[in-house]
């Protein structure tokens, strides 16, 4: 396990060693299988929501309470404890659901590095120079067919393009859904900025709260957006690769 992935992931396959294609084929349908769940996992969608939600809340509402404090005329001790407790509490709590936040991020970005590096293994030179060995049907690829010399109506080619639906459905998802906390998001800051929140230190506090909730809406909208864009320009380059070998298919069949 490589020490800079979180747990419960699949090693780095740079690590590994193969003696055959099939062993090789073999680990990298597992790993990829893995990798593929956890870095589009829609749970993980919803975590980072919920942190998202929590740290907008906890920024405004401490914001919010120091503008009322500041807005109250004379203020006496138990206000003032009661300002400190509202300010420090909400603090805590955005504090905690941003590390949560960043932890979803940090899983996530190490499962899409290594499926990216587990799923082009197979088409690196050193992987093409191993012996065959007993490839499974449903694990070899295009090119170990092609090596075989197995024509093609006996064979049932990888198809880029249902590759591409099938990897990339989720990534649509990851697209699509942080569009609205993204709008929502700038919104809030358009009327921070804009709008009048009411008068003196309050109304600027609750400024100050909403402009900053909406940013930190608007980021996590941003960076949902982000992830799944980049997992549907990874399954698109894996397409493209299995497209390009199946167009390289001999018209006779000859054994390597």
């Amino acid at each position: 396990m490589n020490p800079g992935n979180p747990p419960g992931l699949p090693p780095d396959p740079r690590t590994l060693i193969w003696y055959d294609r099939a062993a090789l084929l073999t680990a990298r349908a597992a790993a990829t299988d893995v990798l593929a769940r956890r870095g589009m996992a829609l749970r993980s969608m919803l975590w980072a929501w919920l942190a998202t939600a929590v740290i907008a809340g906890g920024w405004l509402l401490a914001w919010v309470g120091l503008g009322w404090y500041l807005g109250l005329d004379g203020p006496e001790g138990a206000e003032l404890l009661v300002a400190v407790v509202l300010v420090v509490v909400s603090l805590l709590a955005a504090g905690a659901a941003a590390a949560a936040f960043v932890r979803v991020v940090r899983r996530g970005r190490a499962a899409q590095r290594l499926l990216e590096a587990w799923s082009e293994l197979d088409r690196l030179h050193p992987a093409r120079s191993l012996p065959p060995g007993d490839i499974p049907q449903p694990l070899a690829s295009t090119w170990d067919l092609m090596r075989a010399g197995q024509p093609w109506k006996n064979t049932v080619p990888l198809d880029g393009r249902r590759y591409l639906v099938f990897l990339s459905g989720k990534a649509l998802v990851w697209m699509m859904a942080p569009v609205a906390p993204l709008l929502a998001g700038a919104v809030l800051v358009l009327v921070a900025l804009t709008g009048d929140l009411g008068q003196g230190d309050g109304g600027a506090c609750a400024q100050v709260g909403v402009a900053g909730a909406g940013v930190v809406i608007a980021t996590a909208g941003l960076w949902g957006v982000g992830k799944g864009v980049r997992h549907y320009a990874w399954a698109l380059r894996e397409a493209r690769a299995r497209v390009s070998e199946e167009k390289t298919w001999p018209v006779v069949p000859a054994r390597w």
